[in-house]
């Protein structure tokens, strides 16, 4: 396998995310209402923000939350992170961002499943005079929206792609998997990695949307290997789907290597140990968790934000999977 300019592609964007064991309590997540969480103190004035994100069943979420926390109790205000169980529940999340509206919060961040689906419901924030941010996933055509946080998925997805075209070489075939079909951050993430794999003369098989569950990634990829004589690379917009497809080709007992996306702590464990998991693009949900609490406080004390906000990428492999499995152990605790 060609590995030339590896060193180059790890030195793109800064080493991100950091993480807790913190869950979020079952009634908020069923229904999205109720109180919000947090610390208050002076910083904050008591000031009460709500983000509601695209499902709490996903460790990615999970770790966004966790910054979300970490900084609202640093900044003396209240946050509740809230999302459905699934990505593919869009009229939950609505429901949920509606009914935080309802309960008056200072301030929302909200990414998107289906931001055709949201943006209407967004209008009764504008009415009742309550900043939006959109976070991980843009809104590109909800006017009011104060600023995106997150990563520039389509650029990031090429990184991904062009690593694993070096990764396996010219003329080989690959297999995409993305998330639910509709939502723009796996459009950008899934355009980046044909891009890059496309580039570095690697031919792409099918792209399959999967809604980020492992199971259904396990499922397609099974369904994948018996349809197509040669399967040389698997590459996936989140890791949730990197870790099915995983399950898949062991179980066959088959050696294609798999390049995730997220840059969770279980797939770079998994990477660390030498499974068929080879990398991850990292994103950095910890610090979007925490900008989203910086920049709604600076917002509700009438500051101006910038309109983009990139919480930046980097790729986690072989060479360095165990020191940032690590690092993300150590705040974890220091979190806990």
């Amino acid at each position: 396998m060609k590995k030339k300019r590896l060193l180059a592609l790890l030195m793109a964007g800064a080493m991100a995310v950091s993480m807790t064991a913190c869950n979020s309590g079952g009634d908020s997540a069923a229904n999205g209402s109720g109180a919000a969480s947090g610390t208050s103190g002076n910083n904050g004035g008591d000031k009460t923000f709500a983000i509601v994100v695209k499902s709490l069943a996903d460790q990615y979420w999970v770790l966004l939350k966790a910054g979300a926390e970490a900084k609202a109790a640093e900044l003396g205000v209240n946050v509740e992170v809230i999302g459905p169980n699934t990505e593919s529940d869009v009229q939950m999340q609505a429901d949920m961002i509606q009914n935080q509206i309802g309960a008056g919060v200072d301030g929302l961040a909200v990414a998107p499943s289906n931001p055709d689906t949201v943006i209407p419901v967004l209008s009764q924030a504008d009415s009742a005079g309550i900043p939006v941010i959109a976070v991980d996933t843009d809104l590109p055509n909800y006017e009011n929206k104060k600023s995106f946080i997150g990563t520039g998925n389509e650029a990031a997805g090429e990184q991904g792609g062009a690593w694993a075209a070096e990764y396996v070489g010219e003329g080989k075939k690959a297999i995409v998997l993305r998330g639910r079909e509709g939502d723009t951050t796996h459009n950008d993430r899934e355009a980046g990695f044909v891009a890059g794999l496309e580039a570095g003369g690697v031919e792409v098989l099918e792209v399959r949307a999967c809604d980020s569950e492992a199971e259904k990634a396990m499922n397609a990829v099974m369904d994948m290997m018996n349809r197509y004589d040669q399967i040389d690379i698997v590459c996936t917009t989140a890791d949730q789907m990197a870790q099915g497809a995983q399950r898949a080709i062991e179980n066959a007992g088959a050696d294609i290597p798999v390049v995730g996306f997220d840059g969770t702590i279980p797939v770079a464990e998994l990477i660390a140990e030498g499974s068929v998991i080879k990398a991850t693009v990292a994103q950095n949900p910890y610090a979007m968790g925490e900008l989203c609490v910086e920049n709604l406080l600076a917002l509700t004390n009438g500051e101006t934000i910038e309109e983009r906000i990139d919480s930046g990428t980097s790729m986690v492999t072989e060479e360095n999977a165990a020191e940032f499995a690590a690092d993300l152990q150590a705040k974890v605790d220091g979190a806990a």
